[in-house]
């Protein structure tokens, strides 16, 4: 597949989606929470029992055969090492606003640095040494986005994986000096206008293991771990400058739409963002603040016209969560936020297909030939032989 190169967009994501009917959508509705409620468990436990269960047979998936128990015990304690730093930096992010690591409040700024900017900012410079610092502490790419306030959730949900009533927490944003939480509210000042959002590349070969294994549950988990660890620390960075700054990983908000702004891909008929540099193997991570900077605009390098056509994503999901059909305003199910044109998901087949299977799928990230162009797949179970590059060229 050629190459195309990105032409700048002058609109955003809200005029890409020609979404006049959008509006914020509530964290009670993703598909992590609906899906509990369905199970009337929480969903983790019942995916964790199916992959134990697949571990006992010597698979690492519902497809995925290994020579023994104990190779398949090597492969979890590989999902395990994965998934530390994720769950230390609170579990993908969503129903964990300003908890833990993400705080929105400072850790370890020193206080003579703490709401105490440089006057007279430059924001283009800003926006340089920002860019600089968020790669330096972990990003593969960083766009910043105008904030559009529709991507941010309409409300939190507390107990984001329990199948009973939820618990939730409106996001407002008010004349605050600073970012606080009430026992109603989390309250964003009305000044944090910008999102520093955050791309993170997936491990192609992990991704490519499967459709579902343990080992796409790797790969996703270590990008998770890098969101947190990235997001956490440029948070830190932005509040050493003087300015506020809400790290988010999944939370908080709506990552793709922000990605977009961002200037960072498109979105896909996979549901998903579709970058020049990594095709779909992609997390996206962003920080809120109110630090002075310049936006970048949407790119169009052709994703909607070629997703049009292709259709290998929706032909490869194993439960047909992804549409052959056109685009349109209208989610199947809950877990998708009406109002905005695309290719919506079936959020609930894609999840219910992750837990009967005892990992993560990522076969529409594997199929997908803006993927697949750039990088050599190999045939599984190769995790073991994998070239693992040295990081900063240190020999051991």
């Amino acid at each position: 597949m050629a190459k195309r190169k990105a032409r700048v967009l002058e609109k955003g994501a809200e005029e890409i989606y020609e979404g006049d009917r959008l509006k914020r959508f509530s964290e009670r509705n993703i598909a992590f929470k609906k899906v509990s409620e369905d199970l009337g468990q929480p969903w983790f436990e019942v995916w964790l029992k199916n992959m134990l269960g697949q571990y006992k047979r010597a698979q690492i998936g519902d497809k995925v055969h290994v020579k023994d128990v104990r190779e398949a015990r090597a492969h979890i304690a590989l999902w395990v090492g994965a998934t530390t730093w994720n769950r230390l930096t609170m579990p993908y992010g969503e129903g964990h606003e300003n908890e833990g690591f993400l705080t929105w409040n400072p850790i370890n700024v020193p206080p003579p640095f703490r709401g105490d900017p440089e006057p007279d900012p430059d924001p283009a410079d800003l926006t340089k040494k920002i860019k600089q610092i968020a790669r330096l502490l972990g990003a593969s790419r960083v766009g910043i986005a105008q904030l559009n306030r529709k991507w941010v959730y309409e409300e939190t949900c507390r107990n984001i994986y329990a199948p009973d009533t939820p618990v939730t927490k409106k996001i407002v944003f008010r004349e605050v000096p600073a970012p606080e939480e009430t026992e109603t509210e989390l309250v964003i000042p009305e000044d944090v206008r910008y999102a520093v959002v955050s791309i993170f590349d997936v491990n192609r070969t992990l991704a490519s293991i499967g459709s579902s294994s343990i080992d796409t549950s790797v790969a996703t988990n270590i990008g998770y771990s890098r969101m947190g660890l990235t997001d956490v620390a440029l948070a830190e960075a932005i509040r050493a400058f003087g300015y506020t700054a809400i790290p988010c990983k999944n939370g908080t908000g709506l990552s793709i739409p922000l990605a977009i702004d961002a200037g960072l891909g498109q979105l896909g008929r996979n549901g998903l963002l579709i970058t020049p540099e990594f095709g779909a193997c992609v997390r996206i991570s962003k920080v809120l603040t109110n630090m002075p900077l310049v936006p970048d605009k949407p790119i169009d390098f052709g994703v909607t016209e070629f997703c049009e056509n292709c259709m290998r994503c929706a032909k490869t999901c194993e439960v047909e969560a992804i549409t052959l059909g056109e685009r349109t305003t209208e989610p199947p199910v809950e877990t998708g936020n009406p109002g905005a044109l695309k290719w919506y998901i079936d959020g609930k087949k894609c999840l219910n297909y992750w837990i009967d299977s005892g990992a993560s799928c990522t076969a529409c990230q594997a199929a997908c030939p803006f993927t697949q162009s750039r990088y050599e797949v190999l045939d599984p179970p190769t995790v073991w032989e994998m070239d693992v590059p040295v990081p900063y060229g240190i020999e051991t």
